[in-house]
């Protein structure tokens, strides 16, 4: 769905991509009191944030869960705008499970701070940030193209093969920086050391498998287990308690990263993976109610063809601090915080500290 203010009409800044760090940012622009044009490759809001509402009821988070205590931006803007958050379940023995033998209970250090989690799930920050916004958001508009033109900016973008041109004084690119190199063609090109950057950048979550088996209840605390386990054999390489307050239990975890689990089909690793829930936690755990799962490595619109293949490097790298094209051209991100990076406190940081640039640069 496109929405007056989207696609090919001329705006104050273009902003591309509409996941918590793009939202954020538009959020404050448009609070300033400029037009702000939103480009999404996606079919909805939310970029690597997804909550699945089950008919069993609960919600459960596909994509980013978390947030701590101590993480003032995402606290904030969750109170902003509603959203209530509450303590991860954490209490009961954990598991390690090795490969020479059963698992065993292990203990855990503490949290330095809270662990929490959203009601209602964590996708909802985006649709909320997004009914704010007077424009609405574009929908499949894949950018391909950004150009320096004029005093500002032309930024080029794909629907199904037909290429719509959005004119604005400023854009934010608030999309993984290994994705913009793959995707997006610079005109005239950026510097060949700000590739250099993005292209070693990781993207936060580009690795991710999420499973997640939903169960009538947590039966597992009966036991005294609080759901967390780490395990050598896998195809878990890790598992936490998904449950939500009053509702239905849960269990999720990400498939470990190596080829002999990532390569199976979906029909070959969801048996395992039930088969491995049983042995950490009984034979319950094989027989869940509901069972879903989201490989955001095949999602073009979070990864990009080499993401197994370049070395990880730190995020926040301060080239992204850096506007290009003599301040019309900056960047959000979670990967370009270094204060929260891969975190959604990270996403929201960059979003805020983009806008504050361009708003800046405008009045």
């Amino acid at each position: 769905m496109t929405r007056p203010g989207g696609a090919g009409v001329d705006a104050d800044v273009v902003v591309v991509g509409a996941g918590l760090a793009g939202l954020t940012a538009a959020r404050d622009l448009a609070a300033a009191g400029l037009n702000v044009a939103v480009l999404e490759a996606r079919a909805r809001v939310g970029g690597r944030t997804m909550t699945v509402v089950p008919a069993e009821g609960g919600w459960f988070d596909l994509g980013a869960t978390w947030h701590w205590s101590d993480q003032p931006e995402i606290r904030a803007l969750a109170t902003d705008l509603g959203v209530e958050a509450f303590p991860e379940p954490t209490r009961g023995r954990a598991l390690h499970e090795p490969v020479d033998g059963p698992p065993v209970p292990v203990a855990l250090p503490p949290e330095p701070a809270v662990l929490l989690r959203f009601r209602g799930g964590t996708e909802q920050l985006c649709g909320r940030l997004a009914d704010r916004l007077p424009d609405g958001v574009a929908f499949e508009e894949t950018v391909v193209a950004v150009e320096r033109q004029g005093g500002g900016v032309a930024v080029t973008s794909d629907s199904g093969g037909i290429r719509t041109t959005t004119t604005a004084r400023r854009v934010i690119v608030a999309v993984p920086p290994r994705l913009v190199v793959e995707r997006v063609s610079f005109h005239p090109a950026l510097p060949p050391h700000l590739f250099a950057v993005m292209e070693a950048t990781p993207t936060w979550m580009g690795e991710a498998l999420k499973c997640v088996a939903v169960y009538e209840s947590p039966f597992w605390r009966e036991d005294g287990w609080s759901g967390s386990a780490f395990s050598d054999v896998g195809p878990l390489s890790e598992v936490h308690d998904g449950s939500v307050p009053a509702g239905p239990g849960a269990l999720w975890g990400f498939v470990a990263l190596d080829v002999d689990h990532r390569d199976l089909s979906p029909d070959e690793r969801v048996p395992r993976v039930l088969e491995q829930l049983g042995r950490l936690f009984g034979p319950p755990a094989a027989d869940p109610v509901r069972y879903v799962e989201r490989d955001w490595s095949a999602d073009p619109n979070t990864c990009e063809d080499v993401h197994r293949h370049v070395a990880p490097a730190a995020y926040g790298h301060r080239v992204y601090a850096e506007a290009q094209w003599d301040g019309r051209l900056w960047w959000a991100g979670t990967e370009t915080e270094a204060v929260g990076g891969g975190h959604l406190e990270g996403a929201v940081r960059s979003g805020r500290r983009a806008a504050r640039e361009v708003i800046a640069s405008l009045v």
